[in-house]
């Protein structure tokens, strides 16, 4: 039945849907539909760690049926598939499917999917050589839709379809199977799993790389400092020019859930992360060693996150800085020399608060590195299109200065606060004539910073988990005195694990161990049990605290001039029974309990 069932499927699915879309050069192609399919089903930058194309299908960007025709649109996304001559030639492919959708009830995610007969018709679709290479389906973010879906494809279609799906609930639970840093995920993605679980854990790569980490500015190779990554990439997006010209930048906040989400990516080292505002996008590259750069495909049709976000992330990075710009240290300082209003704030002033090569500063050297490299240079530039953005020298000071500031007082964050920002405001209306020449700052210097470093180890920040432990280690190592085992001459005190048992008095005065040597409880002899012979014959013998009558054997000579001895009924004892002449003594002692006396057999029982 069932073979009849997947055959009039497949008759009628050749006269519903089609697996070739139209050739790009006709008419009838419809790049809206291919924009589409590329959201729906795209191939990931990086290969698995079994090297193999990943290719992920995201629900979330599944349109509404009532808005598209999925007949349709199925061509362009089968489209995408890879094609059968590298199917034949290769090992297979992987699919990661995102099946969260929008959405987390019936009706909702209902109107994103099409009936069950499309789900069928469109298998069929597929080459054999497409069907049989699928190595591995991971569905993340499952329905109950889907899981039916699945329950109908292995027993309708293949049963052995199931053994190669692997179902998981998130993101962090995928990360135990496949290393998700290497995968591009979209934003919408990252939004569901944060409805399901707080945060997303990643083995050897979740941890602090660019967030409130011990330096924030890493060194490159000549020791020089560099940008990190998260404020590069962010940066590079934010300051073209017609981003810059968006109203409210870095005044309109960002959503405290997509800033988190981008937190815990960049620290996981997420290599993909793109950023898309209209028509401008932006993407990271990564290096992968024998490939050269590997970058997104289709990048302008990918998802990516806005320009308010960028800025957002900006602002929360000099946020979560472990050492404010302007530490408590210098509130003093600071509400002395620049408290009144009336001081004047020249280029002078404002230049030997900022200058590397000045004795005294209010501010830490750190800070003034900071300053001088992003944060000046970026509010200036800001500025400068203010006539669009609404972005003046006072309004962006009112959004920053605050951000420098984290003290334990929160009414002396903002009184000296008040003062920073009549000072940053200062410092970004004259950075780009007085301030940036005189600090040697070239025009273009600002812009080389935030280009991709050509050094392949310098494109990605350090894991600072891994740093503090190897600190650690060398503190500790550091700390140790390692003798040398071989040289005699080193006087190693070489103590007991427990100390000595304190002296006690013993009967034993011949003794002639020191008093404070360690001294062992002497040992109580032996208790040895008499033989069943003594118990139960005539006579004992001493020996020690116990008797027996185990005596050895007489010599012959002996034996012959005594005789045998006999019991009472005349019968002669056996030879391990016997006494020696001088073991005939007399009874023991009171003291001993007295024998059983035993009872003669008679002749009948000893004859029996």
């Amino acid at each position: 039945m069932r073979t009849q069932f997947a055959q009039r499927l497949r008759s009628s699915s050749q006269s519903l849907l089609r697996a070739v879309p139209p050739s790009p050069h006709s008419k009838d192609y419809s790049w809206d539909l291919a924009n589409l399919a590329a959201r729906i089903f795209y191939r990931s930058p990086l290969p698995s760690q079994h090297d193999l194309p990943v290719f992920v299908l995201s629900a979330e960007a599944l349109p509404d049926t009532k808005a598209v025709n999925f007949d349709a649109l199925l061509p362009y996304v089968l489209a995408r598939l890879p094609d059968e001559e590298e199917l034949v030639g290769g090992h297979g492919y992987e699919i990661v499917f995102f099946a969260g959708g929008k959405g987390h009830g019936t009706t909702t995610s209902r109107k994103g999917r099409p009936g069950w007969g499309w789900f069928l018709q469109a298998y069929h679709l597929l080459t054999r050589a497409t069907r049989k290479r699928l190595q591995k389906l991971y569905i993340v973010h499952e329905k109950a839709w889907i899981r039916f879906l699945v329950g109908m494809f292995s027993t309708v279609v293949s049963p052995k379809f199931y053994k190669k799906v692997i179902h998981v609930s998130t993101l962090s639970q995928l990360a135990l199977h496949i290393p998700i840093e290497n995968l591009l995920i979209p934003p919408s993605v990252y939004l569901t799993d944060r409805q399901l679980t707080p945060d997303i854990f990643a083995p050897y790569s979740s941890g602090k790389r660019a967030f409130a980490v011990h330096h924030p500015l890493p060194t490159t190779s000549a020791g020089a400092p560099r940008l990190p990554r998260v404020l590069r990439e962010a940066t590079g997006f934010l300051i073209t020019d017609p981003l810059l010209k968006t109203e409210g930048l870095f005044r309109v906040n960002a959503r405290a859930i997509e800033l988190e989400i981008l937190k815990e990516a960049y620290d996981r080292g997420q290599k993909f992360i793109v950023w898309r505002e209209g028509d401008t996008y932006q993407a990271s590259t990564h290096q992968r060693e024998g490939f050269g750069d590997v970058s997104v495909d289709d990048i302008e049709r990918a998802e990516g996150w806005s320009v308010h976000t960028a800025a957002g992330l900006i602002k929360q990075w000099y946020r979560d800085l472990r050492d404010p710009l302007v530490p408590q240290s210098s509130y003093a300082a600071v509400e002395k020399f620049y408290g009144d209003a009336s001081t004047p704030l020249g280029p002078a002033e404002l230049l030997s608060m900022l200058s590397q090569e000045t004795h005294w500063s209010i501010l830490p050297k750190l800070s003034r590195h900071i300053l001088t490299m992003h944060l000046l240079p970026l509010l200036s530039r800001t500025a400068q299109f203010s006539d669009w953005n609404q972005m003046t020298p006072q309004n962006l000071a009112v959004c920053f200065a605050p951000v420098m500031l984290c003290g334990p007082d929160p009414m002396e964050d903002l009184r000296i606060s008040n003062i920073l920002r009549r000072l940053l405001e200062a410092m970004i209306a004259t950075w780009k004539i007085d301030l940036a020449p005189a600090l040697h700052m070239a025009h273009m210097e600002f812009e080389d910073s935030l280009r991709m470093p050509e050094a392949v180890n310098e494109r990605e920040d350090t894991l600072q988990e891994a740093l503090e432990k190897r600190t650690s280690e060398d503190a500790q190592t550091s700390g140790i005195m390692l003798l040398d085992n071989d040289d005699e001459s080193e006087e190693i005190d070489r103590r007991p694990a427990l100390p000595p048992r304190p002296a006690q008095d013993s009967g034993d005065t011949g003794s002639t161990e020191a008093a404070g040597s360690l001294r062992r409880k002497p040992v109580p002899p032996v208790y040895m049990p008499p033989r069943y012979s003594t118990v139960f014959g005539d006579r004992y013998t001493d020996v020690g605290d116990g008797y027996t009558n185990n005596v050895p054997l007489e010599d012959e000579s002996e034996a012959q001039e005594d005789g045998p001895e006999t019991r009472a009924d005349g019968a002669i004892l056996p030879a391990y029974e016997r006494s020696s002449p001088s073991e005939r003594s007399p009874p023991p002692p009171s003291s001993v309990p007295p024998s059983i006396p035993r009872k003669p057999l008679s002749k009948t029982e000893h004859d029996s």
